[in-house]
């Protein structure tokens, strides 16, 4: 090696730089486009005495494909045999470790979370780079300078949806590409560069949330376009080669070949081993087994008949000669030819032809059209298969390269159908994975087989079956149903309605059994395909009430979620669903969605669930997986805890000793292989007026994640709005007492109150009374009045007998006196001429003590035999006082002492009357 610098002195000269000691490099370009070409040492401090800086090429510069800069002459040079050049590109296609300038970390999904990603990466795998299976957010970034606009190309396998992918790219002002460069399940992708500084991103996040083993992205043969130019060829990788001088690109070794890196030719293998295409080496040819051949059948002869042609599977990598090895069974056996497959029917000349139209086949032979029941929906793809793996493998089901199912490990032989809604261009594709490990051949009998595939209603397809169309149709080139609400008549075509409120079964149009009544408290929609439910629903309570709900308040989607579920390795996620709980025609469906994959697959229905997931990857700060349908058709509304073999058992939930719960009850027509009927959903729907919010639904305490099984799921819902209307039986009123004239009725809710909206309160009623202290004031000064008064009337009568005993007894002492005459009674009683009779008329018209009060004052002292004889005479008491014997005195008397013994006990009642007043 030439030294370039020249010795002073043996010192000096001991730490010049050889060329080996540094390389070239340009500097950055300035105003006028131009560049110096400078060496910067390989290591710092190792030498002195480097180039000096000179003129460079024009920044426009570039070389062409096939070449590279040969910095010290500053031109293009051709690459030799056995490496290659992309000009104005670079290109990263081996993997043993990870290329220069590439940089992979880890970071935590979610900052709760207790796994540790410092050490998740990209794993370089030779010819490819894997992603992370840990439950990891991780970056594999690469900074490029591009002179000019370019691209950026690679390949890349991404085989499981439970990894978010996505790929972006930053330049130097540091926009992102938007959310649409993202990619899923292609094979290669390609995206535009900027000129500048550009920042490329692949980063993955795995998400184990079944507790299955994810599977890598891998990723291979990245290719980026627009540097100015390349200073090195690559050398071409093991398997592959470049003869000739200035190759772009190496060619893969042919089957049965290798070659070593940089090499310019393949090698032929020995004769024992084998070697795949791109192969860097041989390997010993393994023994032959049965499942390293198939057979084949000739077109069928004229007596329709078949050969049987076994052949090797090619490749062939097996050895017939190795010890245990099995040889091809010999070709030729006759058999019978294989009935057609249905729509296509056997010819003449042994061959399978489509049918034409108005016939059908069920593949043993063409038949006119007959009667046929088949389904109503769109289309409808079925296929019977079975798996059968040693270790893990997969089949998927996908349509229009979504997954729609998928099997694990080996399955019995069993049918599945998938019921197509869009009229659109679809494609189906099955893809089985199987675990091989690398070099060996142990799981190749892991297999997959299909044994038959039925589209209908294909466009061009052909029939293998007929079905029945409405009589009496004018255009016989289409089939007629029947109006929507009708069944068909079986064997005549003739349609007729179904009794009210029921819908026509999907998958039957003939018969009465195809007319299904609606559950209760539901009305068909218009297309008499489903069963709604208006939000209303009438319930008797076992009080006798009457109770009314009305739940448009709850109608809108509803989402919610279960609490944080952690996997083995401490990631937290959720299980998300979205309600629609009633509606008619126009209601809204839940959806729930897969965002995973930049296409979002959806699905609708009345209740749906997906796997949720908080992350920080770019654009997504909720990252929702594997989403499905738990309820799309409405069976009934009810407070009974079970409905068509549907229960929604109470002791899920706390008990409720108030209002009945109201039930709505859901099925999902879609059966998977967990649940052959399907799933069912119940939403218990609960009165509680404490929650104001429109929602408060839980899950069983039981069963977290809403269902225990897989199938059944169950919600508890409580609201306000779960509550009946308010009803005037709802609510009491309360009279206030009489004050100052005035008595207010107030009305309150019944407590504890369990109803909501419906009739509101009456106002306060304000009524004119009388108060209980005027009729206290008025009863009392009338008693007092009253007693007073009767006091009085007592004490005077009580006087007045007084006098009349001592009188009588005076009278009956002075009796035997002969001086003492009584005055005649007409001066003081009766007068004369005047009847007795008459004058006691007269004297029931005066008062008593009016007549007796007069008569007192009339008569003397010495006339008081008169006045008594004129008072008996007045009360009949006796005809005449004339007779002066002493037996008319002792009549007298008796009848005088019983007189004053009846006032006595008058004057008594009296006195007793008062004091009960």
């Amino acid at each position: 090696l030439m030294s370039h610098c020249y010795c002073v002195s043996k010192r000096r000269c001991s730490v010049c730089c050889l060329s080996s000691d540094y390389h070239f490099e340009y500097t950055e370009c300035d105003m006028h486009q131009s560049r110096w070409r400078v060496a910067v040492p390989n290591k710092l401090d190792t030498c002195t005495g480097l180039p000096d800086p000179v003129k460079g090429t024009h920044c426009t510069f570039s070389c062409m494909d096939g070449e590279f800069l040969e910095m010290s002459s500053q031109s293009c040079q051709k690459c030799a045999g056995g490496s290659y050049s992309l000009g104005t590109g670079v290109a990263f296609d081996e993997w043993d470790s990870l290329p220069a300038g590439f940089v992979t970390h880890g970071v935590s999904i979610d900052d709760d979370s207790q796994t540790n990603c410092s050490k998740s990466s990209w794993v370089p795998m030779g010819d490819h780079i894997a992603s992370n299976v840990d439950e990891c957010t991780t970056t594999l970034s690469f900074a490029v300078n591009l002179k000019k606009a370019g691209t950026v190309s690679f390949e890349y396998l991404y085989p499981d949806n439970n990894i978010y992918f996505e790929f972006f790219v930053q330049n130097d002002q540091c926009q992102s590409t938007d959310t649409e460069s993202r990619f899923v399940n292609v094979l290669s992708y390609m995206v535009k560069l900027n000129q500048g500084t550009n920042v490329l991103y692949w980063r993955t996040t795995a998400y184990a949330l079944q507790e299955t083993s994810v599977k890598s992205v891998l990723l291979k043969n990245i290719a980026i376009s627009g540097v100015a130019y390349t200073s090195e060829c690559f050398l071409c990788k093991p398997g592959t080669y470049s003869a000739k001088l200035g190759s772009a690109r190496c060619n893969p070794c042919p089957a049965d070949s290798y070659s070593n890196k940089g090499a310019t030719m393949c090698h032929q293998c020995e004769t024992d081993t084998y070697a795949e295409a791109g192969s860097g080496s041989c390997k010993a040819r393994p023994a032959c087994t049965n499942s390293d051949y198939f057979y084949t059948h000739t077109p069928c002869d004229y007596s329709r008949q078949t050969q049987i042609m076994y052949k090797w599977m090619e490749p062939k990598i097996c050895s017939e000669s190795v010890p245990g090895a099995v040889t091809l069974p010999a070709s030729g056996q006759l058999t019978a030819c294989p009935p057609c497959n249905p729509g296509f029917f056997l010819t003449n000349t042994s061959t399978c032809q489509p049918c034409s139209d108005d016939f059908y086949s069920n593949g043993t032979g063409r038949v006119p059209p007959r009667d046929h029941e088949e389904a109503t929906e769109l289309s409808r793809i079925t296929f019977v298969f079975e798996t059968t793996c040693t270790a893990d493998c997969m089949l998927d089901f996908l349509m229009n390269q979504h997954i729609v199912e998928k099997w694990h490990g080996t399955t019995g032989k069993q049918s599945y159908s998938y019921v197509v809604q869009d009229n659109i261009t679809t494609s189906f594709t099955w893809a089985f994975r199987r675990m091989q490990s690398h070099g060996t051949r142990n799981h190749t009998s892991d297999v997959a087989k299909i044994y038959s595939v039925l589209v209908t209603n294909a466009v061009d397809g052909v029939a293998s079956r007929c079905r029945q169309c409405a009589a009496g149709s004018s255009d016989l080139s289409a089939c007629v149903p029947c109006p929507p609400g009708h069944y068909m008549v079986n064997g005549t075509g003739v349609c007729e309605s179904c009794p009210p409120n029921t819908i026509i079964r999907p998958q039957q149009t003939v018969g009465r059994e195809a007319c299904v009544p609606c559950g209760p408290n539901t009305s068909t929609n218009q297309a008499r395909s489903a069963c709604v439910s208006d939000c209303t629903l009438h319930v008797n309570s076992g009080a006798g009430q009457h109770l009314l709900y009305n739940f448009s308040s709850l109608a809108n989607l509803t989402g919610f979620r279960s609490s944080p579920r952690f996997t083995s390795r401490g990631l937290r996620y959720f299980q998300h669903f979205h309600l629609g709980l009633c509606g008619k025609e126009d209601r809204q469906l839940a959806v729930c969605v897969d965002n995973v994959t930049e296409q979002r697959r959806e699905v609708r229905g009345y209740a749906c669930q997906s796997m949720v997931v908080p992350s920080d990857t770019r654009g997504q700060g909720l990252v929702s997986s594997q989403p499905f349908v738990i309820a799309d058709l409405l069976l009934g509304v009810t407070t009974e805890n079970s409905l068509d073999h549907i229960s929604s058992l109470e002791n899920m939930f706390p008990v409720n000793i108030g209002l009945p719960d109201v039930i709505f009850y859901y099925r999902a027509s879609e059966t998977t292989q967990a649940c052959k009927q399907g799933r069912s959903t119940t939403i218990r729907m609960r009165c509680d007026p404490t929650v104001t919010a429109s929602h408060q639904i839980s899950l069983p305490s039981a069963c977290p994640e809403g269902t225990c099984n897989g199938c059944s799921f169950h919600f508890l819902w409580q609201s306000q709005f779960a509550c009946p209307l308010c009803t005037s039986d709802h609510y009491r009123e309360i009279v206030s007492a009489c004050v100052q004239g005035i008595q207010r009725t107030t009305y309150v809710w019944q407590q504890p109150l369990q109803c909501y909206a419906g009739v509101s309160l009456p106002a306060q009623r304000v009524n004119a009374c009388v108060s209980m202290d005027f009729w206290l004031k008025f009863g009392v000064s009338t008693g007092t009045v009253a007693a007073l008064l009767l006091i009085g009337v007592i004490c005077y009568f009580w006087k007045r007998a007084r006098k009349l005993e001592f009188k009588y007894s005076m009278l009956m002492t002075a009796g035997d006196k002969e001086e003492c005459e009584l005055p005649a009674a007409d001066s003081c009683a009766i007068m004369e001429g005047e009847d007795a009779e008459d004058d006691l008329i007269y004297l029931t018209k005066k008062s008593f003590f009016h007549k007796a009060k007069k008569t007192s004052r009339t008569c003397s002292s010495d006339h008081i035999e008169q006045a008594l004889r004129g008072w008996f005479l007045i009360n009949g008491r006796v005809a005449s006082l004339g007779d002066g014997s002493k037996r008319s005195k002792m009549r007298q008397s008796k009848t005088m002492s019983q007189y004053l013994r009846k006032c006595r006990i008058f004057i008594l009642f009296i006195v007793f009357f008062v004091i009960s007043a």
